[in-house]
């Protein structure tokens, strides 16, 4: 009895340590109308600042990231200006460090999943409402996220999925950013639900 206990827990063993942990996030497909439909606020911008922080949820701290993001076009949505300076301070759930030590203890961010803007970087970000713990995100994550190359000709623009399934008359890939601006444009002028 005691070999096959000790037969089954080295079994066990091998056969966690042969598999390690999955991680994935299953999220809803957005289209592009789903996408500005689903979002409070839908504006292109740079993000000028990058820093931790953290809130209180179910007793315990949440680590977050907040950024400071420059808003240079306002499609949809309400934004604070400051000294004629438009702006977005948007705090996410995660870690901008995952993996840090503090006093020994690793800690880890609990959302990987969650897109990682940088500083300096354009984006056309689509953000959903703000939680009642004031936490947002880009809708679909990677999917409501977009980034900007500012440095080529009709600035192809292309979010996490490589703009997979975006619209119905476009396959993927990076589009120009004047593009996607006027289809935006459109569904909103359609929808409702502008700047205001």
């Amino acid at each position: 009895m005691r070999l096959i206990r000790v037969v089954f827990c080295s079994g066990l063993l091998a056969a966690m340590l042969a598999n390690p942990p999955a991680d994935a996030t299953t999220v809803k497909h957005f289209d592009l109308p789903q996408m500005t439909t689903s979002a409070a606020r839908v504006f292109r911008g740079t993000v000028t600042d990058v820093r931790a922080g953290s809130v209180r949820a179910g007793g315990g701290q949440l680590a977050t990231t907040i950024y400071r993001i420059r808003v240079t076009e306002a499609f949809k949505g309400d934004f604070a200006t400051f000294k004629g300076i438009t702006y977005a301070d948007v705090e996410m759930l995660g870690s901008s460090k995952a993996g840090t030590s503090h006093n020994g203890v690793r800690h880890f961010s609990a959302f990987r999943d969650m897109p990682v803007l940088e500083r300096g970087q354009e984006y056309l970000v689509f953000l959903t409402a703000e939680s009642s713990i004031a936490l947002s995100s880009p809708v679909g994550l990677a999917q409501g996220l977009f980034e900007i190359d500012t440095s080529l000709p009709g600035e192809p623009t292309a979010n996490g999925l490589n703009n997979a399934g975006l619209m119905a008359d476009f396959a993927r890939g990076p589009m120009p950013y004047a593009n996607l601006a006027e289809r935006l444009r459109t569904i909103i002028a359609t929808k409702g639900g502008a700047r205001r």
